[in-house]
């Protein structure tokens, strides 16, 4: 599988992207309200879309001991620094794909969670499309991403990161709602997640699918 140019920038990132600080105020505010929708539940298969370093898939492993824990990114950088991370945790496994095209077999997840990555993905529909292909009927999907409050926002924030060779897609999460429900979702909930310093607050959007 060839290296997809866009994957050049999160190849770069991964070498610093456990820093303790970016974690601690970034991400870890975003795990925390992951787990803390999907907690009680009991899963035998879990996607960590989007994986980065694996920061989530470890966490997704000490809580689910008995769950199979799959990581997928479209970073090489990213993977094999989440791979280092669960070298002993014989029950997670790394992919490295598109997350609009999963070589992952139709209805064999019981959860899918998907944070601080949504928002970078080029056709949106598409990866909601595929996250439906991917869970069990009645199964679960909880998406944190940056959202923008107005169409408008999300237009600017477009245009301003594609100058930079990386557009970002922060679109409200009344669109993700829509795009979800043609998906095959039916959404339970959604809510801003505080985090530290001036880092704009994901929404979290918790949504099951449909039979």
């Amino acid at each position: 599988m060839s290296v997809p140019a866009e994957s050049i920038f999160f190849d770069l990132w991964s070498s610093t992207y456990d820093r303790p600080g970016l974690q601690q105020a970034t991400y870890r505010p975003i795990h925390n309200a992951v787990l803390g929708r999907i907690g009680d539940l009991q899963p035998e298969r879990i996607l960590d879309l989007g994986c980065g370093t694996g920061q989530l898939t470890e966490r997704l492993s000490m809580t689910f001991p008995e769950a199979t824990v799959i990581g997928a990114d479209l970073s090489n950088g990213m993977i094999e620094r989440a791979a280092e991370r669960l070298v002993d945790d014989d029950t997670s496994n790394f992919v490295r794909a598109d997350a609009q095209h999963l070589p992952l077999a139709d209805a064999s997840f019981d959860i899918v969670t998907c944070t601080e990555s949504f928002h970078w993905y080029a056709d949106q529909a598409a990866a909601a499309a595929e996250l439906a292909r991917l869970i069990k009927p009645g199964g679960r999907v909880v998406i944190a991403s940056i959202a923008t409050v107005t169409g408008f926002a999300d237009d600017a924030i477009q245009r301003a990161t594609a100058l930079a060779g990386r557009p970002v897609r922060a679109i409200p999460k009344r669109e993700l709602r829509r795009l979800l429900e043609a998906a095959g979702f039916d959404v339970q909930h959604q809510g801003r997640i505080p985090r530290l310093g001036f880092v704009p607050w994901p929404v979290l959007t918790d949504a099951t699918r449909r039979a």
